[in-house]
Order: structure tokens, then sequence, then C-alpha cells
């Protein structure tokens, strides 16, 4: 099996799902993308902590710091998205 080629596959995967979650223009679809997000790089950040690889290595670090960051930023996304669903069900009840 190509390692480099299943590690481009997984990262693919977590990336792939945290851009669905920024870009959904749908917001009755949004909570479920973030959702899908987090869980695809809590996935991601469990495999890379379990891994027998060199954990140390340049590649994984940079992933590392990228999946942190995606978590955090999914989470200022559902914060915001909560926010105005609020806003939202204020408005009606004015």
């Amino acid at each position: 099996m190509d390692v480099d080629r299943v590690h481009s596959e997984e990262l693919a995967t977590w990336k792939e799902k945290y851009m669905a979650a920024l870009f959904e223009m749908d917001k009755g679809r949004l909570n479920q993308r973030i959702t899908e997000a987090e869980m695809a790089v809590a996935k991601r950040t469990r495999e890379l902590f379990q891994g027998d690889g060199d954990t140390s290595s340049g590649t994984q670090l940079r992933e590392r710091k990228a999946l942190e960051a995606a978590f955090y930023a999914l989470q200022a996304l559902r914060s915001i998205a909560q926010g105005d669903r609020g806003a939202a069900r204020r408005s009606f009840a004015a």
C-alpha cells in the first residue's frame, strides 16, 4: 500500500468536509456540515495520535496544526450559526 497516497486521501477527507462546512450557503444544512467536519477532524486527529509513524515529522506537525485550527474555526462557525438562528427566533417573537 502506498503510504503517501493513503495520507493524501485521509487529508482530503477531513479537509473536504471542513471546506464544505465553511462554504455551505444553505443555513438549513450548515449545522449538519459542521458536525460532519468536526467528526472528520476528530477522526483524523485520533489517527495521527494513534499512528505508528514518526509523529514529529514536519508533515504531521503541519497537519496537526491545521486540524487544531480547523477545529477552532468550526466552533466559531457553529457559534455564529447558532447566533443567527437565535436572532431569527427573536425577530419572529417580537
